[in-house]
């Protein structure tokens, strides 16, 4: 099935190649020879070229969507940021009064900036990974699946798919915050439509919760 320039069969090969090639970073089996950042800034930018192959009308919905009603974007983009972050916020001090030990899941997620640069991980986040995330997951994922079942099922699929490639973790509170950042950024796209929104809110959170306000050192 093709329309636009678009094969259906891209769709679901691509949706399987992102899927392992994320499990298998969140397991670790890479680790011992790349760092996370690294392998997370590459992987995104070889899907993303993959995906702009795949749907020639991908680059020109970026290009239009940046351009229109910027300011507006970059409004809501950075009040969707703040407001994520004091939900987190709030849930870290729920789940440490409730499970003590989710401080500890906690700790090990910032482990992983440990032996790395910080200006490096900022621009890895700021410039790659935050954007990089929101294109490929929100941006081409989203969209193609909403358009193959329904934007409520566009959102909900993708959402489970952004929670579950990080099972491999074992750790229950990045699951559970890959989860509820999916459903976030997936209704904040549904909702609104403005990748440029999506990016400001996913790049300024990560730098946020990562760098400048932790939520644990």
């Amino acid at each position: 099935m093709k329309r636009h320039g678009f094969s259906q069969v891209s769709l679901y090969l691509l949706t399987l190649a992102v899927a392992i090639y994320f499990f298998l970073v969140m397991s670790g089996v890479f680790l011992d020879w790349v760092d996370l950042w690294s392998l997370l800034a590459g992987g995104l930018m070889v899907f993303l070229i993959l995906a702009l192959r795949a749907d020639p009308l991908f680059s020109q919905l970026i290009y239009g969507d940046f351009r229109e009603k910027t300011w507006r974007a970059l409004g809501l983009g950075i009040s969707s940021a703040l407001l994520l972050y004091v939900l987190f916020f709030a849930g870290n001090i729920f789940l440490r009064n409730l499970f003590p030990a989710s401080g500890e899941h906690l700790a090990s997620i910032y482990n992983l900036k440990f032996g790395s640069n910080q200006l490096r991980i900022s621009l890895f986040l700021v410039l790659i990974i935050g954007p990089g995330e929101e294109l490929l997951w929100r941006g081409w994922l989203q969209r193609h699946w909403s358009a193959a079942l329904s934007p409520l099922g566009g959102w909900l699929g993708v959402s489970l798919l952004y929670g579950l490639v990080h099972l491999p973790s074992r750790n229950p509170v990045l699951i559970l915050a890959a989860l509820v950042c999916g459903l976030w950024w997936g209704f904040q796209y549904y909702k609104f439509n403005s990748l440029l929104s999506n990016v400001v809110s996913h790049a300024l959170w990560d730098l946020v919760v990562f760098i400048i306000l932790p939520f644990s050192r």
